[in-house]
């Protein structure tokens, strides 16, 4: 059965044609060893964008079809590598035509170099660092069924539709599944950057907001939630824990400070304080915080954990957005004002001027939630990790890194 839905995909110039003109071959995508830049570049145009519209429809078009014809085919076993022959590299190529990363009519059992670079295609399209191998979650994504997808797609562009009316003029989007920021000028993508974003336990929340104030060398002041979770049993283990992170307690918000030695850490005692820590390199906040007022108290900031920026999936906080190129997003948003460029905001960071600069023109930022987009011709998918898609859910990568040893209390 799996083989007559093949050969009958393979012969349908009608599933094929419809392929060809979604476009998901316009962009090659090269394998690059240290990993991959952000699906967006500078120039593009934007992903709250009526393309971006345009193109989630025709992907749905076509997704239809396919589901209508029987789906696409799974990949047997547990891998596929260059250099295979089987009967599974064969069905690899038919799934791969049909998602338009191998031209049509490649046939054959081998893994050759067109199939490898088929496969980096999907990859790159997928989110995965281009291997050109078919294992762990390339496998993964490659066996999401045609109507999970189609689902997919239907559930991101009602998510899409909620949020373009308001995307106008001047903006920062930032969309959590892919793990990436623009800034949006004149209906281009005028910056971009990678970015961290919630856990699969903490999601980061869709906002709507107004960056209003860039806060240089902010003080971090551990929410509760954080603290009774995470501080306060990290304390009973390591009494010196708060002194090594420069972290200091307080009676009340806004109270005297409290010698940390009087508090009897094994108590509920511990519950009543709050906690801030000193501004600096060590700061779970970084050298900036860009204020943006919500109920949701999410905002962005800097990092001191750099390294966590070189994972593919970046789902690391507890909610707030982590920036790795936050001066630069910065001066961006300040856009001038007051003569703040980036420079100057980077000498006063190193020179210890603590302060709240605010910006005269708000600039809005909507967090976004879209595992399915098209950008300039290609159709991209991310991993449903915060299980808001109408399809199945599908499973961690095994290959991430363990936390950091400060990461639990970050924010």
């Amino acid at each position: 059965m799996a083989f007559r839905f093949v050969h009958h995909i393979a012969v349908s110039a009608a599933v094929v044609a419809v392929a060809a003109a979604l476009g998901v071959l316009s962009r090659p995508a090269l394998a690059q060893p240290a990993g991959f830049g952000p699906s967006f570049q500078i120039g593009d145009v934007p992903l709250l964008s009526a393309e971006t519209e345009r193109g989630l429809i025709e992907a749905i078009a076509y997704h239809r079809q396919v589901v209508t014809a029987g789906g696409w085919p799974l990949i047997p076993g547990t891998g596929l590598r260059p250099n295979e022959n089987s009967a599974a590299v064969a069905v690899l190529r038919q799934r791969l035509q049909i998602s338009g990363d191998l031209p049509r009519g490649a046939l054959g059992s081998f893994y050759d170099a067109d199939v490898r670079n088929a496969v980096i295609r999907f990859q790159v399209r997928h989110g995965i660092r281009p291997t050109g191998a078919v294992t762990g979650l390339t496998l993964a994504h490659m066996n999401v069924s045609a109507a999970d997808r189609l689902a997919q797609l239907e559930a991101n562009l009602d998510r899409l539709r909620e949020v373009l009316p308001k995307a106008r003029g001047r903006y920062v989007a930032m969309n959590a599944p892919a793990f990436e920021l623009q800034g949006v000028e004149d209906g281009k993508v005028d910056f971009v950057s990678r970015v961290i974003s919630g856990k699969r336990e903490a999601p980061t929340p869709v906002v709507s907001a107004l960056v209003q104030n860039v806060d240089l060398l902010p003080f971090w002041h551990v929410p509760d939630t954080i603290a009774v979770r995470d501080l306060i049993p990290t304390v009973r283990k390591d009494p010196n824990y708060l002194t090594s992170k420069k972290i200091r307690v307080y009676s009340s918000f806004g109270g005297g400070e409290v010698d940390p030695t009087t508090v009897n850490w094994a108590s509920d005692e511990a519950k009543r304080y709050t906690f801030r820590q000193d501004f600096g390199p060590w700061n779970a906040l970084g050298l900036v915080r860009l204020d943006m007022p919500n109920k949701f108290i999410v905002y962005m900031h800097d990092t001191p954990m750099k390294d966590l920026f070189a994972q593919d999936e970046r789902a690391f906080s507890a909610g707030c957005i982590r920036v790795q190129e936050i001066f630069p997003l910065a001066a961006w948003i300040l856009g001038g004002e007051g003569g703040w460029t980036m420079e100057r905001l980077q000498q006063a960071a190193s020179s210890g001027q603590k302060q709240t600069i605010r910006i005269s023109r708000p600039v809005p930022v909507y967090f976004v939630y879209l595992t399915a987009w098209v950008s300039e011709g290609v159709l991209n998918f991310r991993n449903d990790m915060y299980n808001r898609d109408k399809a199945a859910p599908m499973a961690a990568p095994t290959d991430r890194v363990a936390a950091a040893p400060f990461q639990i209390l970050a924010p």
